[in-house]
């Protein structure tokens, strides 16, 4: 999986999945300004959110990454499992 990629649908899902507390901010720190009126689950609000801004031009899991290390200080990412599912984590934004 490159980072200079856009994300699939099937990343973006699992990425939903390690982000919890503060979340509901994320689409501050996408840049998204639609309404999200979703129902169902946590994960399942995340992936619209993740979706919705994918469909925007040229987003790459380099911006996704930024955005949500950006976002460190008002919402819980799990680095270790973003690690685990995509074999990188935030340490890439580095290079």
């Amino acid at each position: 999986m490159s980072i200079n990629t856009i994300p699939t649908d099937k990343e973006i899902a699992n990425i939903s999945a390690c982000i919890s507390e503060g979340w509901e901010l994320l689409p501050v720190y996408l840049n998204i300004n639609e309404q999200m009126d979703v129902d169902g689950s946590r994960v399942y609000k995340i992936f619209h959110i993740l979706r919705s801004w994918k469909r925007q031009k040229n987003k790459t899991m380099t911006l996704l990454l930024k955005a949500l290390q950006e976002a460190e200080y008002t919402m819980v990412v799990d680095w270790e499992l973003v690690r685990k599912i995509l074999g990188y984590g935030k340490e890439v934004l580095l290079l």
